[in-house]
């Protein structure tokens, strides 16, 4: 009797840890206050600054230039995003292969995408002018990985006429609080797919 408690307790235990988890994007877990995140993404040798529940940071990564995005609920400041924009480009074929070595990484570690997009509108393809149909807001080309405890896209996008590869992590947990929160304008990280 004593050792079926001990194990019924150990289950329990673990549920609860388990249940705690929360989306990860290297050693930054996407929990906790926004200015703890930013102290973490700083150790990395980034810069930036945080307005308001929004913190844009510069540097390296694996030893390209990029932008990290950290966001965070609107009252409690807790952290529940992380975008990761890559240098630009307004050459298709590095795009694509900057997409496609990502995709390759999150694949290996969460599995098959559980969707992906490659949408073009008309005249444009993937092999007809592909920079333009994206300038133009007429096509586009993602993948979005489900995990326990979130969700990761990576998508090829334009912003403000620069063309970037951007990688989005949202806890699940924290993104609902977000909502509950009050937060608003959160579906732009999830449109691009």
């Amino acid at each position: 009797m004593k050792r079926f408690l001990i194990v019924l307790i150990a289950m329990a235990c673990s549920l609860v840890m388990f249940s705690e988890q929360h989306m990860m994007f290297r050693t930054l877990s996407l929990d906790g206050n926004i200015k703890t995140a930013m102290k973490e993404v700083k150790k990395w040798g980034f810069m930036g600054m945080k307005i308001k529940n929004v913190a844009a940071l510069v540097g390296s990564l694996d030893g390209e230039e990029v932008m990290i995005t950290l966001m965070a609920t609107p009252k409690t400041n807790t952290l529940f995003s992380v975008a990761v924009v890559y240098e630009g480009s307004d050459h298709w074929n590095e795009l694509l292969a900057k997409y496609n070595t990502i995709n390759t990484f999150i694949t290996a570690k969460y599995g098959e995408p559980s969707e992906t997009i490659n949408y073009w509108e008309p005249p444009y393809s993937i092999d007809n002018n592909p920079i333009q149909a994206f300038k133009n807001d007429q096509a586009k080309y993602g993948a979005l990985y489900i995990t326990p405890e979130g969700k990761i896209s990576v998508n090829i996008i334009s912003a403000g006429g620069q063309m970037s590869t951007m990688v989005t992590y949202i806890d699940d947990k924290n993104a609902e609080l977000f909502e509950q929160e009050g937060g608003k304008d959160f579906d732009f990280l999830q449109e691009e797919l």
